[in-house]
């Protein structure tokens, strides 16, 4: 068993936040590789993200929290 942290993605060059719009999953559920998980929102985009893992996950943040790029949101256990 490994644990996966992810954190909000750096979207563009200028980029220094995100705000999470919306979790398509809930904390405890198993997800799939490639399954969508949230949506996120930059100044400039809105991207819905999708699991780079298979596993468990854990959300660390709720949903319209504004945070700094880097900022742990969720973990994976695989």
């Amino acid at each position: 068993m490994a644990k996966i942290t992810l954190k909000i993605p750096k979207l563009a060059v200028s980029m220094q936040e995100g705000t999470i719009l919306e979790w398509f999953v809930h904390s405890g559920e198993t997800i799939e590789r490639g399954q969508k998980i949230y949506s996120i929102e930059s100044e400039k985009s809105v991207l819905e993200v999708e699991s780079p893992f298979a596993g468990s996950i854990t959300l660390l943040a709720d949903t319209g929290m504004t945070m700094k790029v880097g900022t742990p949101i969720a973990e994976i256990i695989t």
